[in-house]
């Protein structure tokens, strides 16, 4: 007993005596190789003593007996370069031990909020704001996200894809990206929004090689490639590395807010004066019989839709219209753009009472008859939408977003909206053929929007992320 209460207590000196000592026990040490190259920095050795020589550490072997004389064994180098320090009853394995958050950037390569904010902001990415946050990024270094990252890379190494500067998914793209959530593909989701394809031409691939030439050779960014895309080329958009990115250390998150932009007034007087034009004059399609005319290219279908629903006067008395066009509106990675935004006024005294709805106006040459809409019957004008089609989805969405930035400003409601259809005839044989309806919000479609919303923000960007991650590293 009194042994081993020596031992306790000298444990320390006992410790040093071993670190400046050449041979132990007959075994020697090179000079080269003392204590510190066993791979045990100096907060080992005082673990490795108050907890391995009192007896209060974990170990994999059975405890011997307790009455058996304490015997110290030789310090030396197993075969998986770990030190090993065999005191009596137990025999433990000691490791180096980093501190945690060492580990995290050294072993997983983690790369916190801010580092991803300047990697974006080097790469010229603009991504929403406000969607970048710790939980996404530790989703993103799971196994299942790194390995959908690895099917991206691996395209990516094919020049099949080229990274999208600004990744936003488009309102008329939320129908097949609902379906795409539904059977939980992140994969083709995440190409959809981050990524685009590019043509198989030599000059496309030259053009990212040369960039990737320029990014391996970069050496005044944060970042820089992984060792292995120094040497294998990759499609990857140029680093932007000047004086100015030395002051990119602190960028703010922001919010993620809904946006609507203001657009392009549009005047009362100029729709009630303007004239239909001659649709018998559209070109002929000569490639496509069935496609007679370009109706695309009236450069006024989109202002004669808006005049036609103008002039039926269906807002009623003591209510005043405005009409803005090209309202841009976003909303984390939903993004669209307005056709017309309608803003309807009380014109009585005292009235304070706002509307604000969307007017989307489609041209068609008979497709979307019986797709999209059902003509009436009995020769109205109201046209019965299908809730299937993918334009329903799309004025669906731009309806959340408008709902979701009145909830942040309380300024206004947008719980209709407005579908005007021109049909186009060959020859002009029935001119000015328009259909038009009302559409409501749709409280089921505007919660699948809301889950896709999160669904993008989430699991989506995470895969992104990994796609960085497996790209990019921190230049240290």
């Amino acid at each position: 007993m009194e042994h081993k209460k020596h031992r306790v207590q000298h444990g320390a000196e006992k410790a040093a005596e071993w670190k400046d000592e050449s041979c132990i026990k007959g075994k020697c040490l090179d000079d080269k190789k003392r204590w510190n190259s066993a791979g045990l920095c100096e907060l080992d050795l005082n673990i490795t003593m108050e907890v391995g020589l009192i007896g209060n550490m974990d170990v994999k072997k059975e405890i011997q007996d307790e009455n058996k004389p304490a015997q110290f064994k030789t310090v030396g180098h197993d075969t998986k370069g770990q030190s090993r320090i065999i005191d009596g009853p137990k025999m433990q394995s000691c490791t180096k031990i980093p501190c945690e958050e060492t580990t995290k950037k050294e072993i997983v390569g983690q790369l916190d909020v801010n580092d991803y904010l300047v990697l974006l902001k080097s790469l010229r990415i603009s991504l929403p704001k406000g969607v970048l946050n710790p939980k996404v990024i530790e989703l993103s270094h799971t196994a299942d996200m790194i390995q959908k990252a690895k099917d991206i890379v691996k395209d990516l190494e094919n020049f099949k894809f080229k990274f999208n500067s600004i990744p936003r998914l488009g309102c008329r793209e939320v129908k097949s990206s609902l379906a795409l959530k539904k059977n939980g593909k992140v994969l083709e989701t995440a190409i959809m929004i981050f990524f685009e394809k590019i043509k198989d031409s030599e000059e496309t691939q030259e053009t990212l090689k040369a960039k990737w030439r320029e990014n391996a050779s970069n050496t005044t960014c944060r970042f820089r490639f992984r060792d292995k895309y120094k040497r294998v080329a990759i499609s990857a958009p140029a680093m932007y590395a000047t004086r100015e990115t030395r002051s990119w250390k602190h960028l703010e998150v922001g919010e993620n807010l809904a946006h609507v932009c203001e657009g392009t007034a549009v005047r009362v007087r100029d729709i009630e004066n303007r004239q239909y034009c001659d649709e018998s004059t559209l070109e002929k399609y000569p490639p496509c019989p069935e496609k007679f005319g370009m109706y695309f290219q009236n450069p006024a279908d989109e202002l004669e839709c808006l005049k036609f629903f103008h002039e039926l006067g269906e807002i009623g008395e003591n209510k005043r219209m405005s009409y803005t066009k090209n309202n841009k509106v976003d909303f984390g990675f939903l993004s669209g753009r307005l056709d017309f935004l309608a803003e309807v006024t009380d014109s009585r005294a005292n009235c304070k009472a706002k509307e604000k709805f969307v007017i989307e106006c489609k041209g068609t040459t008979g497709d979307m008859v019986g797709k999209l809409f059902t003509k009436p019957k009995n020769g109205g004008r109201h046209a019965l939408l299908k809730k299937k089609h993918e334009c329903y989805y799309q004025v669906q969405a731009y309806m959340y977003i408008l709902n979701r930035s009145a909830k942040q400003t309380q300024t206004f409601t947008s719980d209709r909206a407005v579908m005007v259809i021109r049909h186009y005839h060959e020859n002009g044989q029935v001119p000015r053929d328009f259909y038009w309806n009302y559409m409501e919000k749709d409280a089921e479609v505007q919660q699948q929007i809301d889950e896709l919303c999160a669904f993008c923000k989430e699991d989506v960007l995470a895969c992104f992320l990994a796609v960085l991650n497996l790209i990019f590293q921190l230049d240290e």
